[in-house]
């Protein structure tokens, strides 16, 4: 082993995390390596920074983290720990949420990310709910019981890691297989041959879901058929939009009603999914959630097809902007020959050595422009002595008339 010129011993295997990999899956991977656990790995091998970790589960380093060990770790493994920060919900912050710990201010918290926009339904529309009441409810996307999910085609092969975005109620299926995400216990049980699981697969508009909040994760935009945006709107807008097909038809007005039913009736599901008293989605038993997340992805291609219309404040980004006629712009007009322009410059000339009148107009066109004293003298003088025009047709009595 190498010595770090911080003083700690690089290890000498360490894995590369995946993109959107949590740290915890990251830690197995690379505690599997050494034929140990994560806890052995972590309380013997960081140093002074193993003491602040005490009996914690591997899950939980997937939340909030010290900041010692993950500069620990870093220099373990060379992965910088900023890179570490993002493998953790803390590190999501204030993108994925505003806090990981609404605490007395649920309320505020709520009504900023959740209400604060619209998408399909109109501004101001949705009103208020008291989020304050649910004492449990942590804050936007923050699962009142832990999440630990896998998909069942990934944990086949021991170098696929678990995304940190499968411990929350964002994700239905596996961005990359396309079959449900199922609980670990029940992956690990099929993986020893104790109980059978066969993969199960995932609504196709719900795949385009989570693909999108795949590519926002690992990449930071995600692409919507009105325009890109930044994860951290794509994660304010979904869930918006999950607020807003969760919401009771009686309190919207007749198109929004219009648009939430037809969103329902394409799920094949009844409205509200047969929900009855209002929660926050996070409150919900997760097939009430899974069944939310289908309403939304149905909605956003309903709205990229323009089957729907939505109102909100973020609608605009869900479908292509209609293509407006642009003006033509007038015929131009035909250039004038050269020898037309001889012609018709002759033609002028012709004319007004016919008379004071004719000659008095063509002096006034010459200087309607420049009617400066010196501009005057000098067309004078042109229409004279070179164009052959009289000098009594140009008197200045006669102009003057």
């Amino acid at each position: 082993m190498s010595t770090h010129r911080h003083g700690g011993k690089r290890w000498p295997l360490h894995p590369r995390p995946e993109p959107g990999e949590a740290l915890s899956s990251w830690l197995e991977r690379t505690a599997r390596l050494y034929g140990m656990s994560v806890a052995v790995l972590l309380r013997h091998n960081l140093g002074s920074a193993s003491a602040l970790l005490g009996d914690a589960e591997a899950a939980s380093l997937d939340w909030d983290p010290p900041t010692a060990v993950l500069t620990a770790l870093g220099e373990r493994t060379g992965v910088p720990p900023g890179e570490l920060r993002r493998m953790t919900m803390a590190g999501w912050v204030p993108w994925l949420t505003d806090t990981l710990d609404a605490g007395d201010h649920r309320q505020a918290v709520f009504d900023t990310y959740v209400r604060q926009d619209s998408v399909l339904l109109a501004p101001g529309e949705a009103g208020c709910n008291t989020a304050q009441r649910f004492r449990t409810w942590r804050g936007p996307w923050l699962p009142a019981h832990p999440l630990r999910r896998v998909c069942p085609e990934c944990a086949k092969d021991p170098q696929r890691g678990t995304a940190l975005m499968w411990r929350l109620p964002i994700m239905t299926g596996c961005a990359t297989h396309a079959c449900r995400l199922e609980p670990e216990r029940d992956v690990n049980l099929a993986a020893h041959g104790l109980a059978p699981l066969i993969p199960a697969s995932v609504d196709p508009l719900v795949v385009e879901l989570d693909r999108r909040t795949h590519e926002g994760v690992t990449t930071g935009m995600v692409t919507l058929p009105g325009r890109a945006v930044h994860v951290g709107v794509w994660f304010r807008l979904l869930r918006t939009l999950l607020d807003e097909v969760s919401m009771s038809l009686s309190r919207v007005g007749v198109r929004s009603r219009l648009t939430l039913e037809r969103v329902w009736q394409a799920t094949g599901r009844p409205v509200r999914a047969g929900l009855t008293v209002w929660r926050p989605y996070e409150q919900l038993d997760w097939p009430l959630q899974e069944a939310m997340l289908h309403a939304a992805a149905v909605a956003l291609r309903l709205a990229a097809d323009r089957r729907i219309a939505p109102r909100g404040t973020l609608g605009s980004a869900l479908a292509e902007p209609p293509h407006e006629r642009v003006y033509d712009g007038d015929d131009p007009r035909p250039r004038m020959a050269v020898p037309d322009l001889t012609t018709a410059v002759d033609a002028w000339l012709a004319t007004a050595r016919t008379g004071p009148e004719p000659a008095g107009h063509l002096l006034r066109l010459l200087t309607a422009f420049d009617p400066s004293p010196a501009n005057f003298a000098k067309q004078l003088h042109f229409l004279i002595s070179q164009a052959g025009i009289p000098a009594e047709f140009l008197r200045p009595e006669r102009l003057s008339q």
